[in-house]
């Protein structure tokens, strides 16, 4: 499609997102500390937030070619030669975004599809995570909290005082239910989130399940229930957009304490409800300085997965698409020394087994010689030592290659 202008982003234009604390924003990437802290469904409506006068400002400038810096991630990606970046992605002119484009119009913003992170409901801690999207970070959180940059003012309160999920009262979205064509469940962990299912429930009242896709953004270690498969079945597509950081102890080391075994075990069956279901499994795993050299291994292995199990076999149109962790940003690719800079261009640099591998992983080269943030080589040391001990891991063990870092 031709859109207005290079910086055009079709989500200022029919989505919003939905966090734990109830705050409302463009979308899920974008950075909060630049969005009014009235933006949030506890002060106002979706719609209104959606209507209102920020909101115009934002759309304004993606009409006429700005930057707005709110779209930093997607601006990292497209700069570093990203293939597509989020922006990109669902800019284009294909089958799941015809049913969001077909009726888009520059002058009559209208929210089509909806992307939750309900609640903080979860059952592992990632250790480039926290508390805000993880009720199981709340015992670690004392140890490293200095380090966490995107919790609201109100953490520590709410965590003392009340243990249970951050949540909102799901009513409010009864008003734009009959419009959604497109419904994005993260979390937390969407497949332990009663919510969730409570609005496959009412979309099927309303008759428009068989209008929705459903996107879920999942770790791979929840079994998805028969009752909820059950109510797949009514819903026109449903997409897996799984986290997969890291094959055996890597993946158990950044996602405690996921078991590998049964990341396989939820795997697999994802991909094989792909042979009776509208289903497309695809994985986004999201790298950072402890997973960056497991990368082929991932890649590899998802191959060998969607070979064994899924309705198609691993080719350059598979689902999965490495994506950098900005934040923290002592946890990002740029840290690392000139020394760890070198194992990873040797190991990544062109070496992908598809072309779309190989720009991917080379975008991931091209940000992480984008910048030298060496001097937050102490705060990762720090921060990735406490959690060592407290969880009785291993960084080097994990990681040998790089423990030039603690030389450093």
């Amino acid at each position: 499609m031709n859109w207005p202008s290079e910086t055009f982003c079709t989500l200022g234009w029919n989505h919003q997102f939905l966090g734990p604390n109830g705050n409302v924003k463009p979308c899920c990437r974008f950075v909060s500390g630049t969005i009014p802290k009235t933006n949030n469904i506890r002060n106002k409506s979706i719609t209104e937030v959606f209507a209102g006068e920020w909101q115009q400002d934002l759309r304004t400038a993606m009409l006429t070619g700005k930057r707005h810096p709110g779209c930093m991630k997607c601006w990292q990606e497209e700069d570093s030669g990203k293939r597509l970046s989020i922006r990109q992605n669902y800019n284009r002119d294909i089958d799941l975004l015809k049913d969001l484009h077909y009726d888009l119009d520059v002058d009559n913003p209208k929210i089509t599809w909806l992307e939750l992170s309900f609640n903080n409901r979860c059952n592992i801690r990632c250790r480039m995570c926290g508390p805000y999207f993880s009720t199981n970070w709340y015992q670690d959180w004392e140890l490293v909290k200095e380090y966490i940059p995107w919790q609201p003012a109100d953490i520590p309160k709410y965590i003392k005082e009340n243990p249970e999920p951050r949540t909102i009262d799901i009513s409010k979205l009864d008003p734009i239910l009959p419009n959604i064509r497109h419904l994005k469940m993260t979390g937390g962990e969407p497949f332990i989130m009663p919510e969730y299912k409570q609005i496959l429930y009412k979309l099927i009242e309303l008759d428009q399940a068989k209008h929705v896709y459903l996107n879920y953004s999942t770790n791979l270690t929840i079994m998805p229930k028969k009752e909820l498969i059950e109510l797949w079945s009514h819903f026109k597509h449903i997409e897996f957009a799984t986290s997969l950081d890291g094959i055996g102890p890597v993946i158990e080391y950044v996602r405690h304490p996921t078991s590998f075994k049964t990341v396989e075990k939820v795997l697999q069956a994802l991909m094989e409800l792909s042979h009776s279901m509208p289903i497309r499994v695809g994985t986004r795993p999201t790298i950072t300085v402890y997973n960056i050299l497991d990368v082929p291994t991932i890649t590899n292995w998802w191959g060998e997965m969607m070979d064994k199990y899924y309705k198609e076999p691993f080719s350059n149109k598979a689902w999965i698409n490495h994506t950098h962790a900005a934040l923290p940003d002592f946890l990002s690719l740029p840290i690392l020394n000139w020394q760890c800079k070198d194992i990873v261009m040797k190991q990544l640099w062109d070496n992908g087994p598809t072309e779309k591998q190989k720009q991917n992983w080379n975008q991931l080269c091209n940000y992480m010689n984008s910048a030298n943030l060496t001097h937050l080589i102490p705060q990762f040391i720090d921060f990735t030592n406490k959690l060592d001990n407290a969880r009785r891991e291993s960084f080097i063990k994990t990681v040998p290659e790089f423990s030039s870092l603690w030389e450093y």
